[in-house]
């Protein structure tokens, strides 16, 4: 007995009956798979193009919203500064006035004058001498 094949042998293929098989009912039932690939790129691409759109219009309408909020403090600030100008000028005095009276007893005593020497300019230390500002 030999190893090799008849070469003489014409195998036997199985195949389908001509014209094909018939459809199956699950076949004919089950319908499209869902939208094509290139649908879902564009829907994609407008959903995002849609919300970048939302956002840049947020953005711009925060942004006016802020400059608006800007202009009326810009506006503000100067009666602001006056009324915080006048406030420091009547405790100012009000501190003169209470320095003048402790420190009448003391000769050579100038009110309101600076105690340390030098000539770089500085804002006045205002703090009120009253107890009022003192933390218990």
């Amino acid at each position: 007995m030999s190893l090799r094949p008849d070469p003489n042998f014409i195998p036997v293929q199985d195949a389908g009956p001509a014209g094909g098989w018939a459809k199956s009912p699950l076949e004919l039932s089950r319908g499209r798979r869902g939208p094509k690939g290139w649908q879902l790129f564009a829907g994609a691409s407008a959903a995002i193009f849609f919300g970048f759109w939302r956002l840049g219009t947020g953005n711009q309408r925060r942004n006016e919203q802020k400059l608006f909020e800007r202009r009326q403090r810009y506006a503000l600030a100067p009666l602001l500064q006056n009324e915080a100008d006048q406030e420091f000028n009547i405790r100012e005095k009000q501190l003169l006035a209470q320095e003048k009276a402790i420190m009448s007893q003391v000769p050579g005593w100038e009110v309101g004058k600076s105690q340390y020497i030098g000539s770089r300019w500085t804002p006045p230390h205002i703090m009120d001498s009253s107890k009022t500002n003192v933390k218990k």
